[in-house]
C-alpha cells in the first residue's frame, strides 16, 4: 500500500494499540508525542499531522503489524462506525 494513500484513524490507531496490549502511555513515548496528544489523537479530538502520522504508522508497524492488517482495522472501524450509526 502506498504510504501517501495511506490515511489512520484515531479510532483505528486505539484498536490496533489496544490489540497488542500497549499502554497509551508507552505508545506515546515510543512515538514521541505526549500522553494527551496522543489520547485526543485516539478519540479524534486532535488531528494528525503528516509527520506525526508517519511517527504513528511507523510504531505500529514495530509492533509488527502490516498495512494491510492495519487496512482491515480500518475498515473494521468504519463499518463499526456506520452499524452504531444505522442503530444496529
Amino acid at each position: 500500500m502506498n504510504e501517501q494513500e495511506f490515511k489512520l484513524t484515531g479510532k483505528a490507531i486505539r484498536i490496533a494499540r489496544l490489540i497488542k496490549g500497549v499502554k497509551v502511555k508507552e505508545f506515546a513515548d515510543n512515538v514521541g508525542l505526549s500522553l494527551d496528544y496522543t489520547s485526543k489523537i485516539e478519540r479524534e479530538e486532535a488531528g494528525l499531522t503528516i509527520r506525526n502520522h508517519f511517527r504513528i504508522l511507523r510504531e505500529l508497524r514495530e509492533l509488527g503489524y502490516t498495512d494491510q492488517q492495519l487496512a482491515a482495522i480500518m475498515i473494521l472501524t468504519e463499518n463499526i462506525d456506520e452499524m452504531e450509526e444505522q442503530g444496529e
